[in-house]
């Protein structure tokens, strides 16, 4: 938080004059006497602020059952950032009940623990500690979920991070779950939004998990070899964001 807000700070100070263009400056002697002149300024606009909205999609699956005690602490620093700097924001986790699953249907049921409307109330970050390990993960139905209610959003950048632990693994779906969640991803990203996995581990990563992500994702999947790491990686990842963000 204090490292964007110092950004802020910068950009709100930064020097407007000797540029290379901009509006014409009134020192025109320097045209003469300066060997390399710079004779334009920015005009001062308004102070720079983070238009942004983020989504936070949580895999509640059964695989989760040894990470999700560390990736709760991680979520609370992101929304407790998120909620200091007025950024609004929501944390859902997802899974498939997979007692219920037949040939007609499959229930994916959501856990909204932050809404876009409780985001900002004191201790509202209290519900993270509710997510637990559920069942299944049918990833591309979470996507595509979690892609309509971020395109109501009417800011700037919408991010969705997807939290996960592997691949989608849910009834009749591990033959086509990655190309299934592969398209959700690719048809957010054509609406504009921005689309991050963060795929946790604990300890040794597979070269074929590591392949699988990047099917999906393409080179916007961030690795946490370790959970117990996963707080320490998200301070620079959001940093990142949020400077994206920054309108001027």
């Amino acid at each position: 938080e204090r490292a964007i807000r110092r950004t802020l700070e910068v950009k709100r100070i930064a020097p407007r004059g000797d540029r290379l263009f901009g509006r014409l400056d009134k020192r025109l002697a320097r045209a003469v006497t300066d060997e390399q002149p710079r004779l334009f300024y920015k005009k001062r606009g308004p102070d720079p602020q983070l238009d942004a909205a983020f989504a936070l999609l949580v895999d509640c699956s059964a695989s989760m059952y040894d990470k999700m005690d560390e990736t709760k602490l991680g979520l609370v620093l992101f929304h407790e950032t998120l909620r200091a700097l007025r950024i609004p924001h929501e944390i859902v986790g997802f899974w498939e009940d997979a007692d219920r699953v037949t040939e007609q249907e499959a229930p994916n049921l959501f856990q909204a623990a932050v809404g876009f409307d409780t985001c900002f109330a004191v201790g509202s970050g209290a519900a993270l500690m509710a997510l637990e390990p559920q069942q299944d993960n049918r990833d591309g139905f979470a996507i595509r979920e979690m892609t309509r209610r971020l395109l109501r959003r009417q800011e700037r950048q919408r991010i969705l991070l997807v939290f996960s632990d592997g691949e989608p693994s849910a009834a009749n779906y591990h033959d086509i779950g990655i190309l299934d969640t592969h398209e959700a991803v690719i048809h957010a990203r054509r609406q504009g939004l921005e689309v991050i996995s963060i795929f946790l581990a604990n300890g040794k990563i597979h070269e074929t998990q590591r392949l699988a992500m990047r099917n999906i994702y393409g080179r916007s999947s961030i690795v946490v070899p370790n959970v117990e790491e996963l707080h320490e990686q998200l301070v620079p990842i959001l940093r990142k964001l949020l400077l994206k963000s920054i309108q001027v």
